[in-house]
């Protein structure tokens, strides 16, 4: 029975002609935590020309929830519509200690866009691994740019101690005017 049922919600997903019936189907599909289930979801979301619908496929994919989903989005990074991309990186935030590890294997991507976006998303979560690893970005990677989101998110953050003369040395790094006021700008957050 829950077989016939989910694949006939995906049909409608796929296939129904009215926005209404497409969206409660993406809606109904978040009682369905499956593999094949996520999988449909986000093909439709990359599909799909209807923003409700869109967003409502994203709502379930939250509801969902799972490794599978945040696996699934994290490929939506790479993706040229800027709202696929933002909708994994909300995703992601979202999905803070399930996102955790993805996103942590994203911070070793080729792609220094890529690394940005996790960079992102690790700036919006407020779990402690979230510091460490925006500080070994700020230590380690090679992009200016990657540089100063993580130096900017850890200003935000308020830290003290180390983390400061880790931002600090990260100016030396690099000879940018863009990361040299980013760096001064979070060692003024960090002191308030």
């Amino acid at each position: 029975m829950k077989t016939s049922k989910v694949k006939k919600l995906m049909e409608i997903l796929s296939t129904h002609p009215e926005e209404r019936e497409r969206r409660y189907a993406a809606m109904e599909l978040s009682d369905f935590p499956r593999e094949d289930v996520v999988e449909h979801l986000v093909n439709r979301l990359v599909e799909e020309k209807s923003r409700a619908v869109q967003e409502a496929i994203v709502s379930t994919l939250i509801t969902i929830g799972t490794e599978a989903v945040v696996r699934r989005c994290a490929e939506l990074l790479r993706s040229e519509d800027a709202y696929l991309r933002n909708s994994a990186i909300e995703v992601l935030q979202l999905l803070q200690h399930t996102s955790l590890g993805v996103v942590k294997e994203l911070l070793q991507d080729p792609d220094p866009d890529v690394r940005l976006f996790a960079v992102n998303v690790l700036g919006e979560l407020k779990v402690k691994e979230a510091v460490e690893l925006l500080c070994r970005v700020v230590e380690e990677d090679e992009d200016v740019n990657v540089v100063a989101a993580a130096v900017e998110y850890l200003g935000e953050m308020g830290l003290r101690g180390d983390d400061r003369e880790t931002v600090r040395k990260a100016a030396e790094r690099f000879s940018d005017p863009f990361l040299e006021y980013a760096v001064e700008v979070a060692l003024r957050k960090m002191e308030v």
